[in-house]
């Protein structure tokens, strides 16, 4: 090789610095602006404060663990990534039902509800509830879910391989419906990974149809699956091949008795 040749391709102290500055600054982009692997049914946070004037008064549905308490019905809901923290959204538990947020700061927490402008005497007179303003300060102008569920929101695939640790606890699922039983039975699937547990869904009170792929936000209780108990509890009419089949695939399975199952709009979760 000519001395002419490898002059052309020295590398210089500051040629290596200006590759290394715009890769630098490529992962940053990456980083920021890649889109995680969709979860179904779940829209972010940072989507709901982008696009507040346009979701205002639709029924969204969001999970995250970044979740802090601010009154003795409501929640900030604060997503940082790095050093840039997203625009908070108040959660306002409007669901009747007392919340208590888990010890276990890596539980999710599943919320559905309808996107508001944070108007707190507004709010306070329609839903009958009692927000302290001086709370809400650094929240002016902001965005609020009026929440009409609330739960913890683990992962499917987690109940399935670790089912004591949540039965008889109330929890807030999303996922794809799959392999419809009946009416009132279905599996839930979170991720379609090969080789991953669905969960069985058991619905005693169908409120709307389901199709196959439909995704849906499921709230209930998880107990195991034990086929003369759910009889008793539930006045279940199957038949005997069902029964059979239903004994062979979930005895002592997690199954999930839903209270609600509703649609669930698809985006990104944070």
């Amino acid at each position: 090789m000519t001395n002419q040749t490898q002059n052309r391709f020295h590398w210089s102290p500051k040629i290596i610095f200006t590759i290394a500055f715009f890769g630098f600054l490529f992962g940053l982009y990456f980083i920021f602006h890649r889109k995680p692997a969709a979860t179904p049914g779940l829209m972010s946070v940072s989507a709901i404060s982008r696009e507040k004037e346009d979701l205002v008064g639709k029924f969204v549905t969001i999970r995250s663990k970044h979740i802090e308490k601010l009154g003795s019905t409501s929640f900030a809901v604060k997503k940082r990534r790095f050093f840039i923290q997203s625009q908070p959204v108040v959660i306002i538990n409007a669901s009747g039902k007392i919340f208590e947020l888990p010890n276990n700061k890596d539980t999710e927490v599943q919320v559905t509800g309808t996107v508001r402008q944070l108007d707190i005497p507004k709010l306070e007179k329609e839903f009958n509830l009692r927000l302290q303003d001086k709370v809400y300060q650094d929240f002016k102008d902001g965005t609020a879910i009026v929440a009409q569920h609330i739960a913890l929101a683990p992962a499917v695939n987690d109940i399935a391989d670790n089912p004591k640790k949540y039965y008889n606890r109330r929890l807030a699922l999303t996922g794809e419906i799959e392999n419809i039983k009946n009416p009132k039975m279905f599996t839930l699937d979170e991720d379609n990974l090969l080789g991953q547990q669905d969960l069985l869904v058991l619905n005693p009170t169908p409120a709307m149809a389901v199709n196959n792929g439909q995704t849906v936000a499921v709230t209930g209780v998880v107990r195991p699956f034990r086929l003369a108990d759910l009889e008793k509890d539930y006045k279940l009419t199957w038949t005997s091949s069902l029964k059979k089949e239903l004994e062979l695939k979930y005895k002592e399975r997690p199954v999930l008795i839903a209270d609600t199952v509703y649609p669930s709009r698809v985006s990104i979760v944070d």
